[in-house]
């Protein structure tokens, strides 16, 4: 879903964004964990520019992901170096910077991101503008506009079932199944995905009460062991 052509839904949203930008607007973007913010992001960049943090839980690992996409290398250099070498070229550059994902932000990030919001245009994402969700960004808050994130739509789970049946990973008999399968996912992209994924992997009876919880059994089985997976490495 990282091409043009092929990312299913949020027109509507994509067409936010392109005003918000167009505006050269703040914006913060809510939602719950899985609907989609980080790939809503990653879609807006194949529309227009912009530079997107996806580690924020540090101002190191802030000045870590922007020096990456920039290609620049420390050098030894102490985070404050680092963040007062990125500064400058940030306003000069003048580009929107999207932060993804900013949770209980600590002093330093948000202090980090008030200094850019006085110059060029900040997106950020979060689960809820709430203070004790955001962190110390609260207090910015006031500058940005805001965009809540909803869970798909009964129409738009069926163009993601028909895109994935296209792509030759579903048999088309999934269709039929369409209604179920947003039941089950309760419109959240994420879990959708997973659903589709385990349903591409084995033969369920969708149609039969007990095989569509043993479906959704299996999507939270693979998920948890793939998460403790990435934990413990």
């Amino acid at each position: 879903m990282n091409e043009k052509g092929s990312f299913v839904g949020r027109r509507k949203e994509l067409a936010q964004l392109h005003k918000a930008h167009s505006n050269k607007c703040h914006l913060l973007i809510t939602g719950p964990a899985g609907v989609g913010k980080s790939a809503l992001l990653r879609q807006a960049r194949l529309y227009f520019p912009l530079l997107l943090c996806e580690e924020t839980s540090s101002l190191r690992k802030i000045c870590e992901t922007l020096e990456e996409h920039l290609g620049w290398t420390h050098r030894k250099m102490d985070v404050v170096e680092r963040k007062n070498r990125l500064l400058p070229y940030l306003l000069c550059r003048a580009q929107l910077v999207a932060f993804d994902g900013v949770a209980s932000a600590p002093p330093r990030v948000a202090r980090f991101i008030a200094h850019l919001i006085e110059h060029i245009p900040v997106w950020i994402t979060c689960r809820s503008a709430n203070r004790k969700q955001i962190g110390a960004v609260w207090e910015y808050l006031y500058q940005f506009e805001r965009m809540e994130l909803g869970v798909l739509s009964p129409k738009e789970t069926a163009a993601l079932l028909e895109a994935t049946i296209n792509a030759g990973r579903l048999p088309r008999s999934s269709r039929n199944h369409c209604s179920q399968l947003h039941r089950l996912s309760k419109g959240n992209p994420r879990v959708l995905g997973e659903l589709l994924i385990e349903l591409a992997s084995r033969d369920y009876r969708l149609e039969n009460p007990f095989c569509r919880r043993l479906l959704d059994l299996d999507r939270r089985i693979h998920n948890f062991t793939a998460s403790a997976c990435t934990g413990s490495r």
